[in-house]
This record gives structure tokens, C-alpha cells and sequence, in this order.
């Protein structure tokens, strides 16, 4: 059974405008954990923009054949193959980050989920690290 890339517009249409945001402020950073991949448009896009940070996607275990389909086309040596993670309920990675990137995700998380990532994820930065953040807010 074949699966097809999934595809989300809204990558396309918000990548240019987060990239001249981000890039300045990811310029000497290393390594990124992006909360909610979904498709993996982002990463891919940012990691081959910005080829000097690891990229590494994570989210439910769900979305991972799709991810996986866009990492493996663009095959970039910065992108690792997404992990498992769901902000309540799993094990957060033991890597510690430059940078935490999450785009479009926080918008259609539970309220509890929402608390729970802002709980978790500063214990994934290292210090002086970033927590980045785009999305539609109310």
C-alpha cells in the first residue's frame, strides 16, 4: 500500500515569513526540536535553508510515515528521523536544545496539552536557548 506525501498549504504560504524571522535568531545555533511536525514541509524547508542546524522533527507517531515520506525525498543530512512525542503523555527526548520550534500546532491542542508543552519544554533548552512559536492566537 502506498502512502501519499501528505501536504499542508499553509506551509507554503507561512515558510518565507517565519524563515526571515527565524533566521537571524537560529544563526549560531546548532540543534532544533520542532513540536508537531505534521507533514514535515517545515523541516524540510528549514533544515535545507538553514544547513548548518540539526533539525529534528517529533510528533504523535501517527504523522511519522508522512514526515519520513518528506525527509527521505529531500534526503538532508540535518534531518534525523522524527521521534514519538505527544506533549502530555510522552517521555520528552534526554537531548537538551538550542532552539524548540513549534508552527500551527498550538492553536488545535486541548487546553491541557497547551499547559503541558509550556510545562516540558524549557527543560529541553540549553541555556540561552529559544522557544519559538508561530500560529494563528487567540
Amino acid at each position: 500500500m502506498q502512502i501519499n506525501k501528505p501536504y499542508a498549504e499553509s506551509c507554503d504560504q507561512n515558510r518565507e515569513p517565519i524563515l526571515e524571522v527565524i533566521q537571524s535568531l537560529l544563526k549560531k545555533k546548532k540543534n532544533v526540536l520542532e513540536v508537531g511536525s505534521g507533514t514535515g514541509q517545515h523541516a524540510v524547508y528549514f533544515a535545507e535553508k538553514m544547513p548548518h542546524l540539526v533539525w529534528q522533527t517529533s510528533d504523535q507517531e501517527s504523522y511519522h510515515q508522512g514526515i519520513k515520506l518528506w525527509l527521505d525525498e529531500a534526503d538532508l543530512d540535518n534531518t534525523p528521523p522524527p521521534i514519538a512525542l505527544n506533549v502530555s503523555t510522552n517521555t520528552w527526548p534526554d537531548n537538551v536544545y538550542d532552539a524548540i520550534f513549534s508552527a500551527n500546532a498550538v492553536h488545535i491542542m486541548a487546553w491541557e496539552n497547551v499547559v503541558d508543552f509550556f510545562a516540558n519544554a524549557p527543560k529541553q533548552l540549553a541555556t540561552g536557548g529559544l522557544f519559538i512559536l508561530y500560529g494563528p492566537f487567540n
